[in-house]
């Protein structure tokens, strides 16, 4: 059976030097179990740039997600924000790009740099063909991706960058093409490689970038899983039925609890062994337990983990830490399907008078890490028993 497909987006964005918004805008919305990003460049820079972009790119993404033809969004767009009459320029760029659940792929771009489009690691030129909608030629192209392919989208501050400084003719679509090659593959994530990117053509800008620049970024790649079990059912008999569902599901195990672990090692008929070497002055010890990805504690590390979650920028924020706690976060900040079992049998050593109030607060705890996750646009099950 073929493993699902995600597309996973990233964006970065420098603003002209002395500007304190940015000229650029770049939308992300959802089409067709797929992903729609649109980038615009608004006329200038600054207050009224950024206004004529972030127009430019909500209308498109609307009316994109309810499934019009491009030729009505050029439209809409041609009516709402007409060309400059002194200059004769539109008054905003824009790139549409769409892929859908199904691995098909759709671009027009208007008055942008072309998309870098990256198949196993390499710049592929796209095959464009000019379409016409009123007064604008429209550029065009489709393409059927996967698992591994890449597109990242700029706008042309980004191909500009250097120009008159470090590079005389700017950074140019060749260069940052070879660039992209260099910094691609499996493990990095969409956002990283954008905010490479703009760092890139800032440092060419010698901090000082000639224009707004921006970095737009859809990565195709396996959708991942992960399962998360903490607390036993209100039934006890529901035991091994629950469990047994919970390790048959694709993707990664994780489990919380003492009580948790000791129900899946009866099933697996393995011992759980604690490592204290994960042990830190505010976090417990993990555990192995053959069979499942991570054992943490209960309820402590499952309300730091939350506090984590409500903190952190980036994923690669938690690489090298060991603590239950940030494994734990990165988990599922990891998956992008995540289902939660939720036992709301009573643990005796919460209800002690001397154990801190917080811990009596696992359901909350649990939701407001769902609340968490959903919020970053994961998709989230949540099973109560």
């Amino acid at each position: 059976m073929s493993v699902p497909m995600f597309i996973e987006t990233g964006e970065a964005h420098v603003s002209k030097f002395g500007e304190i918004l940015c000229g650029d805008s770049l939308s992300v919305g959802s089409v067709n179990g797929g992903r729609l990003m649109v980038l615009s460049d608004g006329l200038g820079s600054g207050v009224k740039a950024n206004i004529l972009a972030t127009l430019t790119t909500t209308i498109a993404t609307r009316l994109m997600e309810r499934g019009l033809p491009l030729e009505e969004v050029v439209d809409t767009l041609t009516d709402t924000l007409p060309e400059c009459q002194v200059r004769k320029i539109a008054y905003s760029t824009f790139t549409l790009l769409k892929v859908q659940g199904d691995g098909r792929a759709y671009l027009a771009e208007f008055d942008n740099p072309p998309t870098f489009f990256l198949k196993r690691g390499y710049v592929s030129r796209l095959e464009y063909k000019d379409r016409i909608i009123g007064t604008r030629t429209i550029r065009e192209a489709h393409v059927h991706v996967g698992p591994g392919d890449w597109f990242v989208t700029v706008s042309d501050g980004e191909i500009h960058a250097g120009i008159g400084g470090l590079l005389n003719l700017g950074w140019d679509w060749e260069k940052i093409a070879k660039f992209l090659e260099t910094q691609v593959h499996e493990d990095i994530s969409a956002q990283k490689v954008a905010q490479i990117l703009v760092n890139q053509a800032n440092e060419l800008y010698q901090d000082r970038p000639g224009d707004d620049t921006t970095a737009g970024v859809l990565k195709i790649r396996a959708k991942r899983f992960a399962n998360f079990m903490i607390g036993p059912p209100v039934k006890p008999e529901e035991d091994a039925a629950i469990a047994q569902r919970f390790l048959e599901l694709p993707g990664r195990k994780v489990i919380s609890g003492g009580s948790t672990a000791g129900i899946l090692a009866k099933i697996l008929h393995k011992d759980v062994v604690v490592d204290l070497s994960t042990m830190t002055d505010k976090i417990p010890p993990t555990g192995h337990l053959e069979g499942i990805d991570l054992v943490t504690e209960g309820v402590h590390t499952v309300n730091s983990c939350r506090t984590i979650l409500m903190n952190i920028k980036d994923i690669e924020e938690l690489s090298g830490k060991r603590d239950g706690a940030s494994r734990l976060a990165w988990e599922f900040l990891h998956a992008d399907s995540i289902n939660i079992f939720l036992g709301q049998a009573i643990n005796p050593a919460h209800l002690n008078p001397k154990m801190p109030q917080e811990m009596g607060f696992k359901s909350r705890s649990v939701q407001a890490i769902v609340n968490l996750l959903k919020e970053r646009g994961k998709e989230v099950n949540l099973e109560v028993h």
